[in-house]
């Protein structure tokens, strides 16, 4: 069985401190399980303004392969638990904080 590649976007700021957390969070996990990571400033013009806008005060937000995976905290657990399942499946399930 063939794994599915994983890639992650974490949409942060320089400015939010739970943003940190997050990332801190993703690099535990990725010594697990395979990923790839690309960080998206909010405020940068890389930014999707659909995307800017609608997460302006819900960062952290992370998508899996596009797809909304969570936003704020997660446990190391959880997130583990979600990329497997995504590996296996292919289904991307929302992580509830």
């Amino acid at each position: 069985m063939a794994t599915r590649r994983i890639a992650l976007t974490l949409f942060s700021s320089n400015t939010c401190s739970l943003c940190s957390v997050v990332k801190t969070t993703l690099d535990r996990v990725h010594q697990k399980v395979p990923f790839t990571l690309s960080t998206i400033d909010i405020h940068s013009p890389e930014c999707p303004k659909d995307l800017a806008q609608a997460y302006m005060f819900d960062i952290p937000v992370v998508h899996l392969n596009g797809q909304f995976l969570l936003q704020h905290r997660v446990g190391e657990d959880k997130l583990e638990e979600a990329l497997k399942k995504y590996q296996a499946t292919g289904v991307v399930e929302r992580i509830k904080t």
